[in-house]
């Protein structure tokens, strides 16, 4: 047995094993209704995990689980993403999802 895929969101995971399902590749969830134990044990250690039978499938899940990852990849982040930026008045870094400074409230402003 081996892990294939792991994600904080079970919807994920569950469409990665319909995923595998449907080209005949035997697989299970681990920790699917483990959510409610977050604070007892650290966040990533209860994500649902999607594991497959027989380690000779492991290649080729890997390849069938590939476009969902670039996927989830994709829906983590938006057009709205920004770099990081310096203030110019105090030299502080700021994320760049940011408009204000958080050392001095400089507000950056748009070119």
């Amino acid at each position: 047995m081996k892990k294939v895929f792991t994600d904080e969101f079970v919807s994920w995971v569950s469409q990665a094993k319909q995923l595998l399902e449907e080209a005949g590749i035997p697989c299970f969830l681990k920790n699917e209704f483990t959510s409610s134990m977050g604070g007892e044990v650290p966040f990533f250690e209860n994500w649902p995990e999607l594991w497959i039978h027989q380690d000779q499938d492991f290649e080729k899940a890997q390849m069938i689980l590939e476009p969902l990852r670039t996927s989830r990849k994709a829906a983590n982040t938006t057009e709205n993403d920004q770099a990081n930026w310096t203030c110019p008045n105090c030299g502080e870094s700021n994320a760049g999802n940011f408009a204000l400074c958080w050392s001095c409230g400089f507000e950056l402003q748009e070119v």
